[in-house]
């Protein structure tokens, strides 16, 4: 992340002071994070893989709940009338009770998991999208059409690779959003 300012220094004349040519300057002065190196201490020698030492951005010290009371995103769900939009939608908390999703998604790890990629590099999860789009170019193009069930299968298996490839996406720039301070 770098937080830049920009300021407006003034006019600076042209060449032998003709006004014509008088152009304005601007200063710009950035800050980027500070990059740190780590050690893995589970680090084993193999052909892929990064080193013994890692470069990373310095880590935050805030929560991701944190940082989301900080962009006062749950005001914004209110504001928007989100919840009252699934009330009308049929989706209650009672629902959620009833169906016990609240205790399978704690069973399954479902917040740990949530938390990690709200902390973690929005990069990385956007970047995990270019193997979904190589899948769904290899699906729509070496599955046969030769019947209307392979087409199906062919454009179906496609259109999810696809789905899948632009949840990372989205999801890597909303991470980023929520991570920019």
């Amino acid at each position: 992340m770098q937080t830049c300012t920009t300021s407006r220094v003034g006019k600076v004349a042209g060449a032998f002071g003709s006004p014509s040519l008088s152009s304005s300057v601007r200063s710009v002065i950035c800050n980027a994070t500070k990059k740190v190196n780590s050690y893995d201490e589970n680090w084993k020698k193999g052909f892929w893989g990064t080193g013994l030492f890692l470069e990373d951005s310095e880590a935050s010290s805030k929560s991701a709940f944190k940082k989301i009371e900080d962009k006062k995103l749950l005001s914004a769900v209110e504001k928007a009338g989100l919840l009252s939009s699934l009330e009308k939608g049929g989706l209650t908390l009672s629902k959620i009770e009833k169906a016990g999703l609240l205790s399978t998604a704690e069973d399954l790890g479902l917040l740990a998991l949530a938390e990690d990629v709200l902390t973690g590099n929005p990069a990385t999860l956007a970047s995990n999208a270019l193997p979904f789009v190589v899948l769904s170019v290899l699906s729509a193009s070496l599955i046969p059409h030769d019947n209307s069930i392979e087409t199906f299968l062919s454009y179906g298996l496609s259109l999810t690779f696809v789905g899948v490839a632009a949840g990372f996406l989205v999801g890597g720039f909303v991470v980023s959003a929520l991570q920019e301070e």
